[in-house]
């Protein structure tokens, strides 16, 4: 017997293990098979290494014995390395057991080094289930209890059979709303019509379908890049410089082909097989090729929306649509950011009303692709031209009873939403250059996530009034929607 079990790793909230009411659950195992996928790829790689050594054998071939005469002592000290993967693994299996308390989910594992985690129900963010390749063979997923104190807290309980890991899903998600139940009012209309008619295609088992990405559109998207453009240019370039014998070429050109082929083939296996569905009050996003993970986003936590256009994605009509979510958007998490990798704009404007019903559609076009004081938009000053002659009119802002929206960029269209409840804070700041043509930048502080509102060159007083007034609408929305003693992150304050 090892030492008792040390609570370790627990995340922020948790405390104590059993449930307030009632008695405690029993402990549950984890899938049978779960040492075989855990263990599985150090098994696959010893047999490749002894497959390898003795391949001119195996075809009848003379070459040189890398065992120099003991065949028989190294087969015996393979199988006793296959047989202590095999047995560590089942050790790990026998040792790694999981329980759904009232409060809380817990997780024990290890048999030399003891662990036991635990995540309760009022920090748990998101509960995501993921099916990596060799699980989608057995017929495994693994269930990821997203937790408020970032990724290294999540709990990870892989695997479980689909049917089961489904189950506890929706066990968690429902324990966890019942935590977490939003205190504002919750988007309670109809889905919204798209190109093809009404986008209310009913899953019966996943929600209504919002909209399902070709992955042709997606591959012809990661195709329609600066990144792809550019790894067009380096491959012939690095295969000239391997024939040419030049390796000083070979030497920055090869790190930087592979830095960006890997980028594009991560987005690739990320963004193929995308679906977004709507489920009640939050939101469920399928994607992943050889990875094919559910995540699920609350509607009621996403704190800000960016929909953009990159310059190529302009011949396509093609936008893309980001948000920021409480306790995601960092690191591998960021993927889970993406409401729409890649669509049409009618594509965008639908699921953009599905998360923000307080965007008008009007006001959400001019954002998108129109320019000056159209739809109330205040644009930053002519006097901002030598600082930004491209764009300048494009750049500026527009208030609405629930949210505040800025736009900006002419080759890269981007237009974000924010909630006025959701400003964090505010911020005026002034560099030389705009000091001296009397302009200002106002920043939005929104959740940690890829959203980050700003409006860039604005006269010095439409800074100074719009960072006035936004304090008071964030103000007075957050007494609404909270109650009267929350109050924003931080005073606003100039810099």
């Amino acid at each position: 017997m090892g030492p008792p079990y040390e609570a370790s790793d627990h995340a922020e909230g948790a405390s104590g293990s059993a449930p307030e009411v009632g008695e405690a659950p029993d402990w549950q195992h984890l899938h049978p098979l779960s040492p075989v996928l855990r263990g599985g790829l150090a098994f696959v790689a010893v047999m490749a290494y002894v497959v390898s050594q003795q391949a001119d054998r195996l075809v009848g071939a003379a070459g040189d014995d890398p065992t120099g005469g003991h065949l028989g002592w190294a087969a015996v000290g393979v199988l006793v390395v296959l047989l202590a993967i095999v047995g560590g693994a089942w050790l790990s299996w026998r040792f790694s057991r999981y329980r759904v308390t009232a409060n809380l989910i817990e997780l024990r594992t290890g048999f030399v080094f003891r662990q036991h985690r635990q995540v309760r129900f009022d920090r748990v963010q998101a509960v995501d289930v993921g099916r990596p390749l060799l699980a989608r063979l057995t017929g495994l997923s693994e269930v990821i209890v997203r937790s408020a104190g970032g990724r290294d807290s999540h709990l990870t309980l892989a695997f479980l059979s689909d049917a089961r890991a489904q189950e506890v899903r929706e066990q968690l998600v429902a324990l966890a709303a019942r935590e977490d139940a939003p205190t504002g009012p919750t988007w309670q209309g109809s889905l919204p019509a798209g190109p093809a008619g009404p986008a209310t295609d009913v899953m019966p088992s996943g929600g209504a379908r919002v909209v399902s990405v070709p992955n042709s559109r997606v591959v012809q998207s990661i195709l329609y890049t600066g990144q792809s453009a550019l790894l067009v240019l380096a491959v012939p370039a690095l295969v000239g410089s391997v024939i040419g014998g030049i390796p000083g070429m070979l030497a920055w050109l090869g790190p930087t082909a592979l830095a960006i082929g890997g980028a594009q083939a991560k987005r690739l296996t990320h963004e193929t097989n995308f679906e977004l569905l709507h489920q009640g009050d939050r939101l469920r996003v399928r994607h992943g090729l050889t990875d094919l993970r559910t995540t699920t986003v609350p509607l009621h936590r996403i704190q800000a929306v960016e929909v953009s256009q990159s310059l190529p994605w302009r011949l396509t009509g093609w936008w893309r649509l980001r948000v920021n979510v409480a306790g995601a958007g960092h690191g591998d998490d960021e993927a889970d950011t993406v409401l729409l990798p890649v669509g049409t704009l009618d594509e965008a404007l639908a699921v953009l009303a599905l998360v923000q019903p307080g965007a008008a559609p009007s006001v959400a076009v001019a954002a998108l692709t129109g320019e000056g004081t159209e739809q109330g938009f205040t644009t930053a000053t002519r006097r901002a031209r030598l600082l930004d002659p491209l764009s300048w009119r494009r750049r500026g802002y527009a208030v609405l009873p629930e949210l505040l929206v800025t736009r900006r960029g002419l080759l890269y269209r981007s237009a974000q939403f924010v909630p006025h409840a959701r400003v964090q804070s505010l911020a005026v700041t002034q560099g030389p250059l705009e000091r001296a043509a009397g302009v200002a930048t106002v920043r939005l502080v929104s959740t940690p996530g890829p959203v980050k509102p700003l409006v860039a060159h604005l006269d010095t007083g439409d800074a100074e009034r719009l960072l006035t007034e936004q304090d008071v609408r964030s103000r007075h929305a957050r007494g609404v929607v909270h109650g009267p003693g929350d109050r924003l992150a931080e005073r606003p304050h100039r810099g």
